[in-house]
């Protein structure tokens, strides 16, 4: 973060302390990515491999990017194809969106912001500051993860190098996005519920979308689309939100 200014940085450093300081936090933040993943995935994988007759007997390399059709007839394909992808972009979204529970609403609830108020920041530096740490909470925590998936294919033979790369660009996407919806419901939620019910408003949708474009797209192309999808959705939650970005609206 050579390039963010020393305030921000130093806002950064707070908002991870007081992550750590949160075992609720780390715990929401580190258990549902795991499950979405690592276990979930891996899991439907193993018994996919294990069910499947003809995987077993080839021992052939299957793709992460099929045709439609071959998808209904092999399980692991359905797995590789549409619930691996699918888990993947699951955690990007909701690691940051669960950190910005706890470091923006259990803030706002705690009524710890004008202490930041009276730092010689402006606000766009402090959620600049948390969106930044969910970043790096998020990262630290999907990212081991998604190297773990990756080390289960590729050591099943489930995987090419450009599978691999397909799958980090969508989980770079993810996290984009889901760091942008979080900007939303930092400026949106005041309290654990409102916030909780504002993730499924926002993200729900968005992963029926991700859901139709796994079975509807055949090919790279399906990965292209759906990158395409979550860096828009997180654009345009940053423009909407850094629009309605007062300092009134943020203490409110």
């Amino acid at each position: 973060m050579s390039g963010v200014a020393p305030g921000v940085r130093i806002l950064v450093g707070k908002e991870l302390r007081q992550v750590r300081r949160s075992r609720a936090a780390l715990a929401s933040a580190t258990l549902l990515p795991l499950f979405l993943m690592t276990l979930m995935p891996l899991t439907q994988l193993y018994f996919a491999r294990a069910g499947s007759a003809s995987a077993q007997s080839t021992g052939s390399e299957v793709s992460l990017a099929p045709n439609i059709i071959d998808i209904g007839n092999d399980p692991v394909e359905l797995v590789l194809s549409v619930m691996l992808p699918l888990a993947i972009v699951l955690g990007g979204l909701v690691a940051p969106s669960i950190s910005a529970t706890y470091t923006v609403v259990a803030e706002r609830e705690k009524r710890s912001l004008d202490l930041l108020m009276a730092l010689p920041v402006s606000v766009t530096d402090i959620l600049l500051a948390k969106l930044l740490a969910m970043l790096v909470l998020a990262g630290v925590v999907v990212l081991p993860l998604f190297a773990i998936d990756m080390a289960v294919l590729v050591a099943w033979g489930l995987a090419s190098r450009l599978d691999i790369l397909l799958l980090l660009i969508l989980l770079v996407a993810a996290l984009g996005c889901s760091v942008g919806v979080a900007l939303l419901l930092a400026l949106l939620a005041r309290d654990f519920r409102t916030a909780n019910n504002l993730n499924g408003a926002l993200l729900g949708p968005l992963i029926l979308a991700t859901l139709a474009i796994m079975f509807v797209l055949s090919g790279p192309v399906r990965y292209l689309a759906l990158t395409v999808l979550l860096v828009g959705v997180g654009l345009l939650a940053v423009l909407a939100g850094l629009r309605w970005l007062t300092f009134e609206r943020y203490l409110a």
